[in-house]
């Protein structure tokens, strides 16, 4: 544990309250409705979010290790991605908020965790072209904390359409 990791703990965790005050203040109708650059509805979009944890954590863990890099290529994502859209388009709010609850808290555990040499390893991002990338690069960045970001501005556009 570190003063670094507490602080990607506190900004996660805070990226995830904003995601999750999002989920609960959608309506019916804009649980059901499609849009943003997906075109996922807003609740395969937040079940996305909810249950991309331990794949995040593989990216994360994999740095924290300084392994080797994992091999999963965009085509692989994106396939993951579209499966889980597709079967996730009308799961309910209440599954999905308990499964981000969940997944969110082990994940914070797990940031709060790390120390300071940890944060620094790399492992090559195969994502990225092979760049070598930092465990605190990954948290922060859109294997993340900005993954989750970025799908709540697709949540909010589906939402308001």
């Amino acid at each position: 544990m570190s003063t670094r990791s507490n602080a990607l703990a506190d900004r996660f965790d805070q990226t995830v309250d904003e995601f999750t005050r999002a989920i609960e203040s959608a309506s019916d109708a804009q649980w059901a409705a499609s849009g943003g650059p997906e075109g996922w509805t807003v609740a395969a979009i937040a079940q996305h979010v909810a249950g991309q944890f331990p794949l995040e954590r593989e990216f994360i863990d994999e740095a924290a290790q300084g392994g080797a890099g994992l091999g999963y290529t965009w085509d692989d994502i994106n396939g993951k991605n579209d499966a889980r859209a597709a079967a996730n388009m009308h799961c309910s709010k209440a599954d999905v908020l308990a499964l981000l609850r969940d997944g969110a808290g082990s994940m914070s555990a797990y940031i709060r965790g790390l120390n300071d040499e940890q944060l620094d390893r790399t492992a090559p991002l195969k994502l990225a072209g092979g760049a070598a990338v930092s465990t605190q690069q990954l948290i922060e960045g859109g294997v993340l904390i900005e993954h989750i970001t970025g799908h709540l501005e697709s949540l909010r556009a589906a939402a308001d359409a």
